[in-house]
């Protein structure tokens, strides 16, 4: 009698090292996937500085010869003006519209 209830074990033990496989292979997939995403977060990131500071180099030339704080200081100036400070405050407010 004992037999049948060994095959049972012995079974259900295979059944679930299997399971265990395939949770470490879902695992890895999932850390695969994970760092795919951040990766193409990375990516799009890179990309839209690039683009930005390609915008901003072209409509103030002058950017290019200065240092990387003279070109914040310049920004945050332009930015911190009542026509900005207006614009940015309109968009805000189309953006909860």
């Amino acid at each position: 009698m004992t037999k049948p209830r060994e095959k049972t074990r012995e079974k259900l033990t295979a059944e679930i090292e299997v399971g265990k496989k395939k949770i470490r292979q879902f695992e890895n997939r999932e850390k695969m996937l994970r760092q795919k995403l951040s990766k193409e977060e990375r990516r799009t990131r890179s990309h839209r500085l690039i683009v930005r500071g390609a915008v901003f180099e072209n409509i103030v030339p002058e950017v290019k010869d200065m240092t990387d704080e003279e070109a914040a200081v310049l920004l945050r100036f332009a930015l911190t003006s009542q026509p900005a400070r207006e614009f940015l405050r309109k968009r805000a407010g189309n953006a909860t519209s």
